[in-house]
């Protein structure tokens, strides 16, 4: 399997049993980060359970699955024509510390808020490990316009077509393709596109 995913054009989405040495690890128990609330909950519409437990998507500009135990947050990470397949560097795990905002002590703010709020106390017990994204900004902003009287699903397709229509191809796996999102400069490109013929009537 790992002769396979070195090859050109041949590779699928990675589980943690199929290729364990293209994984690496991060110390964070459950109660910390639940990949399943966090990641289906709305925040973000890059993700998507490619196999049970195995989250892939799209983290700066890099394809990533992660999946998890109960102490432990394991990635894996695509990097397609930029480089050798290999576990994670430490460079490339401080992205995903950031984006989930690790160094955040989630179990204290949860005992704080459950002191001074018994209806929190009552919910946290059903939803630990809930934490909030770091995402890129310019992501953020338009995804929240997207998601203006919309549900998750339907969020979920506009981001991706956008990225399909004007962010950077990343990688194909099995059958599916990873796009980035697009930069500001591209975004910007197209809304002047649309301008132009405004502009041309008016000035004729």
């Amino acid at each position: 399997m790992l002769a396979l995913s070195l090859l050109p054009g041949s590779m699928g989405h990675r589980t943690l049993a199929s290729v364990p040495a293209l994984w690496a690890s991060i110390p964070c128990p459950r109660t910390e980060l639940r990949l399943d609330l966090i990641l289906a909950s709305g925040q973000s519409f890059r993700w998507m359970e490619q196999s049970p437990a195995h989250w892939s998507g799209v983290l700066a500009d890099q394809v990533w699955t992660l999946t998890q135990t109960e102490e432990q947050l394991y990635c894996t990470v695509y990097r397609g024509d930029k480089g050798r397949a290999g576990k994670p560097t430490l460079e490339e795990l401080k992205a995903v510390r950031q984006y989930f905002q690790l160094d955040v002590n989630l179990a204290q703010l949860y005992h704080h808020w459950s002191s001074v709020d018994p209806h929190f106390q009552k919910v946290a017990q059903k939803f630990q490990g809930v934490r909030l994204l770091q995402q890129d900004p310019i992501e953020c902003l338009f995804s929240f316009i997207c998601s203006s009287n919309n549900n998750i699903v339907r969020i979920t397709g506009m981001v991706e077509r956008l990225c399909q229509a004007f962010g950077p191809r990343l990688i194909q796996l099995d059958d599916v393709t990873y796009y980035g999102f697009p930069s500001l400069q591209a975004l910007a490109g197209v809304l002047l596109l649309q301008q132009d013929p405004i502009s041309r009537r008016q000035t004729a």
